[in-house]
């Protein structure tokens, strides 16, 4: 597909400026740009690269395959898209380089759904929330887990060899609650948090110490900057789980995890969708994020959280995901500069969406939000 659109952010990637940003040590007025992760058909559209993006789905679902090299069409697979993902970051000329690292874990698989008239952009992944591959004590004792020596992180050495001077490694790492509700299904999760907690105590253990060794590890390698961590919380109106579900059995989790990164002086940054206010001092004071990212308008607009929690941790992103899915150029300027004339002033803001940028977005919405902050890093910074 032709790229009609100059996409490169900046002259050159510099991390550690990014870094300084989210950490308040950086004279206010600049603002990177910064997001979880693209979709597939996004990356595939701006690099001109011909992916089979409806197939991204399958290494998500048999990470174990492309460890144990038992499927080469499915190798194949993984490796173009590591591929397509270092080309969209040079093209953009982003400070960081999105990669996964292998845990060859079995999870109640995804699947595609359409949700767009655009043959191209039109599936959406979801699971089942009912019931997992983990409900019973017996199902928890047969389950696969991956040993340690299974676990590897060779797409940070892959993208490593690859990336250009300045930029640096971002691991997305799914959360443990996360993959606490894809092994169980949320609602048995439910009824389980109830009726079988220390299964639910059991299975957040093994996750736990599957996730320590993973971060740790990747933020051993010197081409790390920083931990994704991706861990859906709340809903509209408050936590999926009640606060003190999630301080007796996750924070206290997430904060061995947090230590695990922080050890080796990468930043751990939290993505987490919904409203979960009720435990955001539990998230900065107790686990200690760097940074938090993903925010909706009707829940909470972004300038709101900055006004929360600026000085104490990094605000990533906000521009919300049904106006760049639905909105038009001139809106999508304008909104991003209402948010970056509240937020870029103080520091300790990166720009970006309010979640990712989904194969729904438009390109020019999304062009939009990229070459109005850079306008403004012209104009003030």
């Amino acid at each position: 597909m032709e790229n009609r659109y100059d996409w490169k952010f900046q002259e050159k990637p510099d991390f550690e400026r990014l870094r300084r940003v989210l950490k308040r040590e950086e004279e206010p007025g600049y603002v990177p740009l910064m997001e979880l992760f693209a979709d597939a058909e996004i990356m595939a559209a701006v690099t001109g690269i011909d992916y089979p993006c409806d197939r991204a789905v399958e290494i998500f679902n048999s990470a174990g395959k492309v460890l144990d090299g038992g499927d080469t069409e499915l190798i194949e697979l993984a490796v173009g898209l590591m591929d397509l993902s270092i080309a969209y970051s040079k093209i953009m000329n982003l400070d960081y380089v999105t990669m996964t690292p292998v845990v060859p874990m079995g999870k109640t698989p995804a699947r595609l759904a359409a949700t767009l008239d655009d043959e191209n952009r039109a599936r959406r992944a979801w699971h089942d929330e009912h019931r997992g591959l983990i409900t019973t004590r017996e199902e928890f004792e047969k389950f696969q887990w991956p040993s340690l020596d299974q676990i590897n992180i060779f797409p940070v050495e892959y993208a490593a060899s690859k990336m250009p001077e300045g930029m640096k490694v971002i691991i997305m790492y799914p959360g443990i609650f996360e993959d606490l509700k894809l092994l169980m299904g949320f609602e048995t999760l439910a009824y389980a948090s109830i009726d079988q907690p220390d299964l639910v105590e059991d299975i957040l253990e093994r996750l736990t110490e599957i996730a320590v060794y993973t971060v740790d590890m990747a933020a051993a390698h010197p081409a790390l900057g920083a931990v994704f961590y991706g861990e859906d919380m709340g809903f509209a109106t408050g936590t999926l789980m009640s606060p003190k579900f999630l301080r007796d059995f996750v924070v206290p989790r997430h904060r061995r995890i947090a230590e695990a990164c922080h050890r080796h002086d990468r930043l751990f940054l939290l993505h987490s969708c919904g409203h979960i206010l009720d435990i955001m001092d539990d998230m900065i004071e107790t686990v200690g994020i760097d940074a938090k990212h993903s925010f909706e308008d009707k829940i909470l607009p972004v300038e709101e959280w900055y006004k929360k929690y600026n000085g104490r941790i990094g605000i990533i992103g906000g521009v919300d995901m049904d106006l760049l899915g639905r909105g038009t150029e001139e809106d999508v300027r304008r909104r991003t500069r209402q948010i970056l004339e509240a937020c870029a002033p103080g520091g300790g803001y990166c720009a970006g969406t309010g979640n990712s940028v989904a194969n729904y977005v438009k390109l020019e919405n999304y062009y939009a939000l990229v070459d109005e902050t850079r306008r403004w890093n012209r104009e003030y910074a």
